[in-house]
């Protein structure tokens, strides 16, 4: 009998959102989360906001029950963003995967979402030095030889940094979301040639170059297509190679 009250109302991926008031942040989380969980057959759904480093979404469910951890980077997200996001979360846990909604994607790929939760990525990221200055080498200086070739286009809301520590397994990271480029400080060494290291930045540049992927196929063809365009790619991943180090 709920079942069908609720599908007079609305149907899963229906909008849910017309007619709702004004209301907190998280009790909106929370509202828009137990309506479409009932849609898709959930007695019970919690939701909550939690500051995580990484832009990310963790539950845990049973037959009818559903807890989510959501990214407090969607805070100030408009319910239609929520929305949308819920509506993927169920649909991949009932086994319909449909990816990102339109919404969501437009919201977190806009540059405002960059330029407002990049700095807050950044306090989070214990590991970064936040400077591209190194103790040997200078990001900023391989970022210039890159662009002055022509690989990449200078774009300064891309903040590229060191690793406080020397991470081994691996040595680059990209937040295509937040434009955050990180390289591990072990290449901050004079033994380091300047092609190699500027192929590790190039690398993650590759990423934001790509731009969002919800499908998380990071390194497909594409990806190797552009990132071939650097001129001397096999003699760095030759070198890294040699030294164990792997982007």
């Amino acid at each position: 009998m709920e079942t069908e009250e609720i599908a007079r109302h609305a149907e899963p991926g229906e909008s849910v959102c017309a007619d709702r008031k004004e209301i907190g942040t998280e009790e909106m989380l929370r509202s828009i989360f137990k309506e479409i969980g009932r849609q898709y057959g959930f007695d019970k759904v919690e939701a909550e906001f939690v500051a995580f480093k990484e832009f990310k979404v963790r539950w845990q469910r049973s037959y009818k029950w559903a807890d989510f951890k959501v990214s407090d980077y969607l805070a100030d997200a408009p319910p239609e963003v929520i929305e949308g996001l819920c509506n993927s979360l169920f649909a991949k846990i009932t086994g319909d995967d449909e990816g990102y909604s339109e919404a969501m994607c437009k919201w977190i790929t806009a540059p405002e979402f960059s330029e407002y939760k990049q700095p807050v990525y950044l306090k989070r990221s214990r590991n970064l030095t936040r400077s591209s200055k190194g103790e040997f080498k200078d990001l900023a200086a391989a970022y210039e030889r890159l662009a002055e070739s022509g690989l990449v286009v200078r774009d300064p809301s891309i903040h590229i940094t060191w690793t406080k520590e020397s991470n081994i397994r691996k040595i680059g990271h990209c937040s295509v979301l937040m434009k955050v480029v990180t390289i591990s400080s072990v290449l901050d060494a004079d033994m380091i040639p300047d092609f190699v290291l500027d192929y590790c930045l190039y690398h993650e540049l590759c990423h934001l170059m790509m731009g969002f992927d919800p499908t998380a196929k990071m390194h497909g063809e594409e990806f190797s297509k552009l990132e071939s365009k650097y001129p001397r790619r096999d003699e760095a991943k030759d070198w890294l190679k040699k030294l164990c180090l792997y982007l």
